[in-house]
This record gives C-alpha cells, sequence and structure tokens, in this order.
C-alpha cells in the first residue's frame, strides 16, 4: 500500500462569484438596451392605391420592414416587344425615412422573372399627418431570358401610393 498525503480541498474563491455576477450583468444590460431599441416601435397597416394590404413599423422617422406588392409591368427591349403584368412583392433593404425619398437596391427574387433573383431598385417617399402614413412606392429592375435565337431583355417597373394607420 502507498501512502500518499491526503488532497485538501481548494476553497472556493469569490473571483468566480464575480466573474460570474458581472457576466450576467453585461449581458442583461445588452439585452435591455436590445429590448429598449424595439419598444418604441409602433407597428402600422393600411392598404395601397392598388387594394393590396402593407405593414410596417415605425420608431421616429425611421420606417422599417415595409412588405406590400405594388402591379409590375414588364417590357420586352428585343425582339418582339412582348410583355408581362402582374405584382411583385415590395421590400427595400433600407429603412425609409418621414419627409425624404430613400433609394436602395437588393438582390432578391422576382416574381416576373419566374422566381430567380434580379437586381431590385426601390425608391420610398414617405409623408405623416397626424398618425397616419402616406407615400409612394416606386420599384424597378431588368432580366434576361436567355433564348435559341438570342437572349430576351426585360424590364420592369412599378408603382403605387398607399396610406397606413397604427394597428
Amino acid at each position: 500500500m502507498i501512502n500518499r498525503p491526503a488532497k485538501k480541498p481548494e476553497p472556493v474563491s469569490e473571483s468566480g462569484f464575480r466573474t460570474g455576477l458581472a457576466l450576467f450583468t453585461l449581458l442583461f444590460f445588452v439585452w435591455f438596451m436590445f429590448a429598449a431599441d424595439f419598444a418604441g416601435a409602433a407597428d402600422y397597416k393600411g392598404k395601397t392605391k392598388g387594394g393590396s394590404s402593407i405593414t410596417f413599423a415605425l420608431k421616429g422617422n425611421r420606417v422599417t420592414g415595409i412588405r406590400t406588392v405594388v402591379p409590375t409591368l414588364c417590357l420586352e427591349t428585343t425582339g418582339n416587344y412582348s410583355s408581362r403584368a402582374g405584382a411583385e412583392l415590395f421590400q427595400p433593404v433600407a429603412a425609409g425615412r418621414i419627409g425624404r425619398t430613400v433609394k436602395s437596391k437588393a438582390l432578391q427574387p422576382a416574381a416576373m422573372n419566374v422566381g430567380a433573383k434580379a437586381t431590385k431598385n426601390y425608391e420610398v417617399t414617405l409623408k405623416k399627418r397626424g398618425k397616419a402614413v402616406s407615400g409612394q412606392l416606386k420599384l424597378n429592375y431588368s432580366f434576361l431570358i436567355p433564348d435559341l435565337y438570342g437572349a430576351k431583355i426585360f424590364i420592369c417597373s412599378g408603382s403605387t401610393s398607399f396610406s397606413a394607420n397604427p394597428r
């Protein structure tokens, strides 16, 4: 039998407790700041000129999360000059601002292009009267369809106006 000295358990230091408490306090502070950022956003719902529903959030003068559909017309610029008409999903990536025109662009799926991605150019103009928000939404993009005899290029454009009130 081997005689070994008994190991004494090390005393629990308060440094681990203090580190845990500091980490908890820091995480709580970060969560609180994040939650406070969205606390003042008011959800809006309304109708476009064509009767489609529109939703977004307003905080101060910033409008985020605009989601609606815009009537869109696509014209072929080569060949037989055919056209397509329908509705295109309107989801700009940049936040709109009350009293300003904000332009942005994003690579997103296009309904007129059979769901293939196209670079959509957005233009959002917003006004506020009392609690009601109204504005103009514009969208344009282009896409190419390969063909046996040459490519067909389509240019698409759509616009609508809307009005919305807090939910």
